[in-house]
């Protein structure tokens, strides 16, 4: 085993030389060779200057180590590491024609630089930055596998606690019970047109037998989604879904599609194999193909006049409505307010028991909440 000058350990043969794994990644310049699977790829945008920041990528290395006995080569393949990936703007026409999801590559020099801190899809606190001397290429016959502990899975309560953070994306994984209104049993086909012009897709998905929640898919998220569900020979049941952003829309959890998302389905990686395996035992499986009306409705086009009749009856309960509409008219001069942290005066969402502000620096739980 060679020893870098920075005391990082390299991995040295007769068919490759200076092969670091992603866990000896630090910050700063590096002339080693890097051997990953390319999980995604996506382009990152300002929201405000509307400019392209980057291609950021998500990777997964195989940590292998050689040792030599009696001259003969033992392989040991352990755990791989996940890291996020960032090519520059002027890069991305030099790299991109060779990216494809699932292959694997080597890549020889490259930059480590911090990890952002915003919206991060993985815990290394470095990131692999393409620099000017950087050379990708294919590798052949050559499978990294995609780890079960590769996933950074939340539950409903973690999600919830985390709603507006925008911190970490982490990954949920379940079995669906509603595609755009329909029971996973009548929803065989989606329809592409209809999504193209509604441009999102709304699933109700259910991790084992906790509460239902919504995940959202917008856009490009939402055609891929209706290409990958349509391409099953049996209407798929389990969902993964990498990287969803925690929000609260209509007071109820939301997780919705980032760039960065990525779906597996039943038996595309082991946590769905696992997932699916779980549910086929006894009724199981029947049960989750169950719509139960207390936890999941179908949508219902309603009215205005219709809402405010059914709030004002004495039996009315409480109840979350989406409101679809269109501007008439825009009054000026009118005020308008939100509900904010006493301390910060940050807004606040909705957690499990109390309102929490949304300020990761303030954090408070149980805020007083006042007008702004």
């Amino acid at each position: 085993m060679a020893m870098k000058p920075n005391g990082k350990s390299i991995v040295s043969s007769d068919y490759d030389d200076k092969v670091m794994f992603f866990k000896d990644v630090s910050l700063g310049h590096h002339e080693s060779q890097l051997r990953f699977g390319l999980i995604n790829f996506w382009e990152a945008w300002n929201p405000i200057k509307k400019t392209l920041i980057g291609l950021e990528m998500l990777l997964i290395d195989e940590q292998t180590f050689l040792a030599y006995l009696f001259r003969l080569c033992l392989c040991f393949s352990l755990q791989g590491t996940i890291i996020q990936g960032f090519i520059s703007p002027g890069r991305i026409e030099k790299y991109l024609p060779e990216m494809k999801r699932g292959s694997v590559y080597k890549l020889n020099n490259f930059y480590g630089s911090i990890n952002k801190s915003v919206f991060r899809v993985c815990d290394h606190t470095a990131t692999v930055s393409f620099s000017w001397n950087s050379e990708l290429s294919v590798l052949l016959d050559c499978q990294t596998p995609f780890d079960e502990d590769s996933f950074r899975f939340h539950s409903y309560e973690e999600f919830q606690s985390s709603c507006y953070l925008k911190g970490d994306l982490y990954d949920v994984v379940g079995h669906m019970k509603l595609v755009n209104g329909q029971s996973i049993i009548e929803a065989r086909v989606l329809d592409e047109v209809e999504i193209e012009k509604a441009r999102r897709v709304l699933i109700y998905v259910q991790s084992h037998d906790g509460p239902v929640m919504k995940v959202y898919f917008w856009d490009q998220a939402a055609r891929d989604f209706c290409k990958k569900f349509n391409s099953y020979e049996k209407t798929p049941t389990v969902l993964l879904v990498m990287t969803v952003n925690a929000k609260t829309l209509g007071g109820t959890l939301a997780l919705t599609s980032m760039s960065s998302s990525c779906v597996f389905m039943d038996y595309d990686v082991q946590p769905t194999i696992d997932y699916f395996g779980c549910l086929k035992l006894g009724s199981n499986l029947v049960i989750a193909e169950q719509v139960n009306a207390e936890v999941v409705t179908k949508r219902e086009a309603m009215t205005i006049g219709k809402i405010f009749s059914y709030i004002k009856q004495e039996s009315a309960k409480d109840a979350f409505f989406e409101c679809t509409a269109t501007i008439d008219d825009v009054v000026h001069g009118s005020t308008w307010y939100y509900i904010a942290c006493s301390g910060c005066h940050t807004k606040v969402t909705k957690g499990p028991t109390s309102m929490i502000c949304t300020n990761s620096k303030c954090g408070k739980v149980n805020v007083a909440r006042v007008a702004q």
